[in-house]
């Protein structure tokens, strides 16, 4: 009787408590008891608009709607944009490509409700977190006061899991910052601390807000200071003697590359390293996971290809290892970067390490430089400085090695070693029969000669690789700066897909017209085909192409690659019982998320597609049924704000293409030897 009683009093303060029924009244009673106009809603969507974010990949549960619902306020909202995604991981996949897209200009940003909402994202939280992309999850908790109920009556409410706290417990497992916003004394510190870490660190940060907490009022944003990236104060003396022994290293040197990363990208340092390559006047590769952190049609600065160990076109491989001298920066040293392997020049008696030659190394990534033995003076061995920041070390090292007498040159080297050819050392179309089926190097040709480049430097369109065969297929196709998005370090299958939208969203911001295309298998596209409603919602001329050979390549390639081999050793393993995309009707499929779809077996069909999306680009899905169009009918629901958005400019095209099961990319043929 107690028990009920007790509950029966805590349901009775739940449906009187104004705080879990917010509205403008209530702000209004707050505003005029307290003299404050800011809230808590208020407040973080201004300092949101300030990072970065503008769309909201939104889920609105019940814990978070009261927070969502401020996003269509125009009063409100701030400028920021209510999407609103098929489920968490995908709409985290998108915040993570707008978050990635332009290289530390956009914040990707979702909205969750608890337990069902946030925990369904984790997995993608921490593949951002591990590729160092910025990226904003809000989630909507239970009140103290619920919270405080399960504690005391063991009320378990909907989405809880245990009372413990458990989303902030997990979610500070996979990002920078984690904090919970229940008081708004202190909410207004706990968001600028984490917003400020995801702009630092540029990496994924949580903010969980019990729900009514929105509508409270707190300290105006105006009149703080504003947020900005605030990395460790750099140590001058540690400056000074590292790049005093990078440039003594750096004179040694006859045949020098550089390698750049991925942490150029993510720190927004590109402008840095251009001068830096001038001032050394050395050919550059980047690393797979640092694909296009410069233009690959700048013609300033020397780009010799992609190093990605044997997955790179031979003449990379031969630059690299007549190099005396490699010096990397900002580069991200993963399995999948290097091949897949722990050194993609694997032999069962080497060590572990770097697939690169026992030269000269030097590093310089996350806060850190260090020199090899190999290319310290002779006296001093391995050197390391734990304190140094890539962006200050860049720009005083092109200084110094400007300051050289008599003529600012590396040991009198005006020019050192050129690759010998093209980057791009992809056949022509030609070269493959066009009634031939399609293949991953004929893809590779088509895409890259007849889509890619064939449109000029500021139209060319970005594009994402999926993990697996495709992102190493890829590598060495011509990108335009941040045109080469991939997940390297996670590797997560289904990532593309997801994240195309959330690319396309970012370049709207900057007003920037460039296609978006994914290429992944049809494994992957499984995981995430559900992204292709949020392309037409939002109508977004994307493509989507997907590797149709129906037997997950990439695994295949990892359990035993002997099946791919001429002729067979080995047959390829089950994997499913049943393929489930030779079951797909493809352009059916296409048409049922409101886009347009192609099957291509043969290289003609192939460059036929290629040549309409080239020139053309869908028209909009048009919604139907019942309460679609003129007047609706009875049992036809009115929207508050007005329903459907204005008719959408276009639509998605997805183009399934059915290669030959038992083929490589050239470029991965090694591993069978």
């Amino acid at each position: 009787m107690l028990k009920s009683f007790l509950m029966s009093g805590a349901s009775q303060k739940r449906e009187f408590d104004p705080v879990s029924q917010p509205g403008q009244p209530l702000r209004s009673l707050l505003a005029a008891a307290t003299g404050s106009t800011e809230t808590i809603a208020s407040y973080l969507n201004k300092r949101l608009v300030e990072i970065g974010c503008k769309y909201v990949q939104a889920i609105p549960g019940d814990y978070i709607a009261p927070w969502v619902e401020t996003l269509d306020d125009p009063g409100i909202n701030e400028g920021l944009v209510r999407v609103h995604p098929n489920n968490e991981m995908l709409a985290t996949y998108a915040a993570d490509g707008y978050g990635r897209a332009l290289s530390g200009q956009t914040v990707g940003c979702v909205a969750f409700t608890y337990g069902v909402g946030s925990l369904n994202a984790v997995q993608a939280m921490a593949g951002a977190y591990v590729e160092n992309v910025p990226l904003v999850m809000i989630n909507g908790t239970p009140s103290q006061a619920q919270f405080n109920s399960q504690r005391d009556q063991g009320v378990l409410w909907h989405h809880m899991f245990d009372g413990a706290h458990t989303d902030l417990r997990v979610l500070r497992e996979v990002t920078a910052m984690a904090v919970s916003l229940d008081n708004p004394a202190t909410a207004p510190d706990l968001i600028d601390a984490a917003l400020t870490t995801c702009i630092t660190e540029s990496r994924p940060v949580y903010i969980e807000m019990a729900v009514g907490l929105q509508a409270y009022p707190c300290v105006a944003v105006d009149g703080r200071p504003p947020l900005r990236p605030s990395p460790l104060p750099q140590n001058a003396v540690s400056l000074l003697s590292a790049v005093n022994m990078v440039l003594a290293s750096l004179q040694n040197a006859k045949k020098l590359v550089v390698i750049g990363g991925v942490e150029i990208a993510r720190g927004g340092l590109q402008a840095q390293f251009v001068e830096l390559l001038k001032a050394l006047k050395a050919p550059y590769l980047s690393d797979l996971l640092g694909k296009s952190i410069l233009s690959e049609y700048r013609e300033d600065v020397q780009f010799s290809g992609v190093y990605n160990g044997r997955n790179s076109q031979q003449n990379v491989q031969d630059l690299v290892r007549s190099a005396d001298m490699i010096f990397m920066l900002g580069v991200r040293e993963t399995d999948f970067n290097f091949s897949g392997v722990a050194s993609a020049d694997y032999s069962p008696n080497s060590a572990a390490g770097l697939p690169l030659p026992l030269i000269g190394q030097i590093e310089a990534r996350l806060g850190a430089v260090m020199i090899n033995s190999f290319a310290s003076p002779a006296t001093e061995g391995e050197l390391y400085w734990g304190d140094i920041q890539l962006g200050p070390f860049m720009e005083a090292l092109t200084a110094a090695v400007k300051g050289l007498q008599p003529d600012g040159q590396l040991n009198g080297v005006a020019t050192f070693p050129r690759l010998q050819g093209s980057p791009w050392e992809i056949p022509a179309p030609n070269t493959y029969p066009a009634g031939d089926q399609i293949t991953w190097d004929s893809f590779k040709s088509l895409l890259h000669h007849q889509f890619l480049t064939a449109l000029p430097e500021d139209q060319a369109p970005i594009l994402l690789a999926d993990t697996g065969l495709t992102f190493y297929s890829l590598n060495n196709v011509k990108v335009p700066e941040s045109g080469y998005i991939a997940q390297l370090a996670w590797g997560a299958i289904g990532y593309a897909p997801g994240a195309v939208s959330g690319v396309k969203l970012a370049l709207e911001t900057r007003g920037i017209k460039r296609r978006v295309i994914a290429v992944c298998g049809d494994g992957a596209f499984a995981e995430s085909a559900n992204a292709l409603g949020q392309l037409a919602e939002l109508g977004q001329d994307c493509v989507v192409f997907v590797m149709a050979n129906g037997v997950f390549a990439i695994e295949q390639f990892l359990v035993n690659v002997q099946a791919y081999a001429t002729p067979p050793t080995v047959k390829f393993v089950d994997l499913a019982q049943v393929q489930q995309t030779s079951l797909w009707d493809w352009p059916s499929l296409a048409r049922g998320f409101g886009g347009v779809g192609y099957e291509v077996v043969s290289n003609q069909q192939l460059q036929d597609v290629l040549a309409t999306l080239r020139t053309s680009t869908p028209p909009p899905a048009l919604p139907h049924g019942p309460c679609t169009g003129g007047t609706p009918g009875d049992g036809c629901p009115q929207f508050e704000h007005g329903g459907a958005r204005p008719p959408s400019p276009s639509t998605f095209t997805l183009v399934a293409v059915r290669n030959v099961g038992r083929d490589l990319p050239s470029n991965t043929r090694w591993k069978l030897k």
